[in-house]
């Protein structure tokens, strides 16, 4: 996975740069969702989803690590924040759990609501760098999402286990 994010990192596009409109990565994102869904059915779609962006956020949690807990939430806060993917704020953490909001998602804010969750990739990637943080195996699943009529986006993540 390292040599995926180096290999990603990589951009020469001089007429075009580096950016992209965010209705084109919704249009990916959203239509291969809808093409796993018809070849793996939804919940098999949403546990790649879910899986690949635990991949995901194990990577980032070793760029990010910092063994103060409070200057790696804020390392991974800013991130999140600089790379546009939403705004987080932990909206509660116990000994059980940690819950954090994801505002101006990604991948729904914004949207109509569809009567449904399906920021699953996040959920994923949210539970990777808690993970690799904590060392150990967790539960995490979608307790809000703006696609579903939902305020914002949210994720829970179960600490005990």
């Amino acid at each position: 996975m390292e040599n995926i994010l180096e290999q990603i990192s990589k951009v020469k596009r001089d007429k075009l740069g580096s950016e992209i409109p965010i209705v084109i990565f919704r249009a990916l994102r959203h239509f291969t969702s809808i093409y796993a869904e018809d070849i793996l059915g939804e919940k098999g779609a949403n546990i790649i989803f879910q899986n690949a962006g635990k991949s995901l956020g194990k990577e980032l949690g070793k760029i990010l690590y910092d063994p103060d807990l409070d200057k790696f939430l804020s390392n991974v806060s800013k991130y999140v924040e600089d790379e546009k993917i939403g705004v987080i704020n932990i909206s509660e953490f116990t000994d059980e759990k940690i819950v954090i909001q994801l505002d101006e998602c990604i991948t729904c804010a914004g949207m109509e609501s569809i009567g449904k969750r399906i920021c699953f990739f996040e959920v994923g990637l949210v539970q990777g760098i808690i993970e690799h943080y904590l060392d150990k195996k967790l539960t995490a699943f979608e307790s809000k999402c703006n696609a579903n009529g939902e305020e914002v986006c949210e994720v829970t993540v179960l600490l005990n286990q």
